[in-house]
């Protein structure tokens, strides 16, 4: 190979900055505001849980489990932390996703039959705490609509 090419590799490597990643605090509280129990089945983070529930919780109805997570993520991504629950007494799963704060990464989803009678709702993500709740909808036919 050409020498001076070699060189010019060599000293455009040193002076290109190598990115560090981000580690950032943050908490997902998880609310659950229905009438179904809810099995925590996984719980995923690029980093750590600082305090969070184990694999297996039971998350009963008008309870919530919090979950204080450091995120090591680089800057092009979100660090976002992913939780999943099944419900005990129907084949719905739902997934909870928050974020540190600015990230814009939280939601909450359904999956599975009879999913549509349920909702996320997403509280104020201020100071790294995101409230994810699930509701169960009005039933417009109970309503007498």
């Amino acid at each position: 190979m050409n020498e001076d090419f070699m060189k010019k590799i060599s000293n455009s490597a040193v002076a290109a900055p190598i990115p560090l990643p981000e580690r950032e605090h943050f908490e997902i509280t998880v609310s659950n505001q229905t009438r179904s129990a809810l099995v925590l089945t996984s719980k995923v983070v690029s980093g750590w849980f600082e305090e969070a529930p184990e694999k297996g919780h039971v998350l009963r109805p008008r309870e919530s489990d919090t979950f204080r997570v450091t995120a090591v993520h680089f800057a092009s991504v979100s660090g976002a932390a992913v939780l999943r629950y099944q419900m005990a007494d129907a084949p719905v799963t739902f997934t909870a996703t928050g974020g540190p704060p600015g990230s814009h990464a939280s939601s909450g989803s359904l999956e599975g039959p009879g999913c549509e009678r349920y909702d996320c709702a997403i509280g104020g993500s201020r100071n790294g705490n995101t409230l994810i709740m699930l509701e169960a909808t009005m039933d417009p036919h109970m309503m007498g609509m």
